[in-house]
């Protein structure tokens, strides 16, 4: 039977071809879409939950250089600053019941680290900071020692080992949990011995001629809040401090989700014309066959063979066609994962959190089984077709050929 269904399958190449291109492209498109789209919401919900900050105030230059999600969600450092002073007057805001205050440093590549992807160098006022904590794995103390670094999830660097910044040799105390943000490429040090490396830096001596000493200035402060009742007047006394722009991440987060359903609904649209287009041409092929190919049939069940048996042949050609489909669709659904997620992360403004192995197994496997219904609807016709065929009948009507 097995050769029999291949030699079926090898001696209608295009139709094969065309059939299994139309499962395995319908399969990539959707698997790449789910994987995406659950990776953005997984970023978005992580980011909402345990990021902390409610609020965060920017100085203004940076909001008009930058989007909000760009700033709140995907890490986007700027090199525009606010003086100590300003950073002082918003946590002394009424209703603001915590913030803290970091400064972006400069972009390091390999040219100058021990890195094998830009990485911004980041400081963090530890003494105040309730952000980074929760993506940490231990016990963050106020002051790093001016040799040790905190690393992003995707950052060189493990912990206890040493790398080489601007140089200068630090040890990594911690790698941080994924965090779906530009946080998961980002270095974080003590936020005075930032402000001292870049100082130091003659490249970034145009900056401070702008701003003034770097040791007086800070890039964001992250704010939070409890009173609900009195958000809105606590954005509005935020805003009215010169110089900076109020970042809500709730409106924020309305908005990347409003966006990313929008791009989800136009992808799975296409996705959906696709499986539409597998379903059509499956049906078409099977549904065909047994009387286009009712002479060759027929010889079968002159020959001994049983309905059973012309059914095996059938669902085996299906069979086969959908699993070679599936398996190259699955493939190359991940290989276009991977694809979306780096565009994703490049010029796009969405959180992102890779998918665990053990869930893109589990949604394999679902589709897998999904396809699997639906190569047996889409032949349930035709299979029925062969309980009506009959050899007499055939060959009365004189169609063996």
């Amino acid at each position: 039977m097995k050769d029999l269904i291949l030699h079926s399958l090898k001696m209608r190449k295009v139709q094969t071809v065309s059939v299994t291109l139309s499962v395995a492209l319908s399969v990539m498109a959707l698997f790449a879409l789910v994987l995406v789209y659950g990776g953005v919401q997984a970023g978005v919900q992580l980011n909402a939950e345990r990021g902390g900050a409610q609020i965060m105030v920017v100085p203004t230059e940076a909001a008009a250089d930058l989007s909000g999600e760009d700033l709140l969600f995907t890490g986007a450092p700027a090199s525009y600053y606010l003086s100590e002073e300003a950073a002082a007057k918003v946590a002394a805001t009424e209703g603001v019941t915590r913030s803290s205050a970091q400064f972006f440093g400069q972009t390091l590549d390999e040219s100058c680290c021990s890195v094998d992807t830009a990485s911004r160098l980041i400081g963090v006022d530890f003494t105040t900071d309730w952000t980074i904590r929760p993506f940490a794995h231990i016990d963050i103390p106020d002051h790093l020692a001016a040799d040790e670094v905190i690393v992003g999830s995707g950052a060189n660097g493990e912990v206890g080992q040493t790398i080489r910044l601007l140089n200068h040799e630090y040890k990594v105390v911690d790698k941080l949990e994924p965090t779906g943000s530009g946080l998961d490429l980002s270095i974080l040090l003590d936020i005075d011995v930032v402000r001292d490396i870049c100082g130091a830096s003659d490249g970034l001596a145009y900056l401070w001629d702008k701003y003034g000493d770097p040791r007086g200035l800070v890039s964001c402060v992250l704010v939070d809040y409890e009173d609900e009742e009195d958000y809105n007047r606590l954005v509005i006394r935020l805003g009215n401090i010169d110089g900076v722009r109020v970042l809500e991440r709730s409106s924020l987060v309305s908005e990347a989700q409003g966006q990313l359903e929008t791009v989800f609904a136009i992808l799975l649209g296409a996705g959906v014309l696709m499986l539409v287009t597998m379903l059509v041409q499956l049906f078409a092929r099977f549904y065909s066959c047994v009387w286009d190919r009712k002479s060759e049939l027929a010889l079968y069940r002159a020959v001994g063979a049983n309905r059973g048996q012309l059914r095996k042949l059938i669902g085996g050609e299906v069979g086969v066609i959908v699993a070679i489909g599936l398996v190259a669709g699955l493939v190359l659904g991940a290989v276009l994962y991977q694809v979306l997620v780096g565009m994703l992360q490049n010029g796009a403004s969405f959180p992102f959190a890779g998918m665990p192995i053990g869930a893109m197994i589990g949604i394999a496997v679902a589709f897998i089984v999904a396809f699997a219904l639906i190569a047996v609807a889409a032949v349930a016709v035709p299979l029925t077709q062969l309980g009506r065929l009959e050899p007499s009948l055939v060959m009365q009507q004189g169609d063996i050929d």
